[in-house]
């Protein structure tokens, strides 16, 4: 089937109907503008002479202005609906580059509360400071009781024991992810974790388990986090942890009882404190530097490899030689 434009010689499949002049055309000339439609443009139909030279235009019925006035709110309508449509996108990518903004530091927590607190899997005392206390207080008595069951006399030391090496490790690991997020124009708060204080649990009834009883949720509001800012929130933690082992393996060097400088005596001697503090703080290093899940080794790993190898590096240097000088560890005589 051809065209029925004057200057198109189209074959097509398939021709497009004009419902003004009841004319075929090819895609091409499917418009009516595009063909010159008689009914929709009658101006465009050649002008006829008239006796005296002169040029007359073909009058036009009330039909053919019907359809020009309804081709043109038509084509109105069409150019209002994608003005809307664009201006409605533009409002909603500037919605998303713009900082969200509070009335005041009240306001803002409190929109971040319910953000945290709206997936029913977080909870909160109802203080970020209760919540770490709570599940500071879970670790201590998960490590504390093995040592209260081992030990026949003074129980209690086991606890003293958690107590420093928990306040040592665990508190320091998850203030390093805070501060390090809010430096990066973040909102940060720690909060207590449903199924991770259920493992705790589970971890004081049968010894082995995942002791998460809560970790540090970060909020973007300023910007949304990329991943650099996900390795340097994520590396803080265990950089923390370093900073610690490697102060505490020095100083048991020092108080170490049979070639340090100062020795230790009392209860914190056997074993020496200092060198548990470093292990313990290696060892939650480099299990948070495992590359999976929502560890800290995993983000760190896909912003930068050099950092995470020489962290693990790191790590390892501090382990080793605190355990050939304390090989029980947990065995506080």
């Amino acid at each position: 089937m051809k065209c029925e434009h004057s200057s198109c010689s189209a074959d097509e499949d398939i021709l497009f109907y004009c419902r003004f002049c009841r004319g075929s055309f090819c895609e091409n000339h499917r418009d009516p503008h595009t063909h010159n439609c008689k009914s929709m443009y009658p101006g465009s139909q050649p002008q006829s002479q008239s006796q005296n030279g002169s040029q007359s235009q073909p009058s036009q019925t009330p039909a053919d202005v019907l359809r020009k006035f309804a081709y043109q709110v038509s084509q109105a309508a069409q150019q209002t609906a994608a003005a809307q449509q664009t201006a409605a996108a533009q409002q909603t990518a500037a919605a998303q580059q713009t900082p969200m903004t509070f009335k005041d530091e009240k306001s803002r927590r409190k929109f971040v509360e319910k953000r945290l607190l709206s997936s029913g899997e977080l909870f909160s005392i109802g203080n970020e400071v209760l919540d770490l206390i709570f599940g500071f207080s879970l670790i201590v008595l998960v490590f504390g009781f093995y040592q209260y069951l081992l030990r026949e006399d003074q129980k209690w030391i086991g606890f003293l024991i958690s107590g420093i090496l928990v306040g040592t490790a665990f508190v320091p690991h998850e203030l390093g992810h805070k501060i390090v997020a809010m430096r990066r124009g973040q909102y940060a708060r720690y909060v207590l974790w449903v199924r991770g204080l259920f493992f705790t649990l589970l971890t004081l009834v049968i010894g082995i388990g995942l002791i998460v009883p809560g970790f540090v949720a970060i909020v973007p509001i300023s910007k949304q986090m990329d991943k650099k800012d996900l390795g340097l929130v994520a590396v803080a933690g265990p950089a923390t942890n370093v900073v610690i082992g490697v102060v505490s393996l020095i100083l048991g060097l020092l108080t170490n009882a049979n070639f340090g400088v100062i020795p230790l005596t009392g209860l914190l001697a056997a074993p020496n404190i200092f060198i548990l503090v470093a292990q313990f703080n290696a060892l939650i290093a480099l299990f948070n530097c495992i590359p999976i899940w929502q560890l800290d080794g995993a983000k760190i790993l896909r912003w930068n490899k050099i950092v995470y190898f020489a962290l693990i590096a790191i790590n390892i240097a501090i382990f080793v030689p605190a355990f050939v000088l304390n090989p029980g560890f947990w065995a506080v005589s």
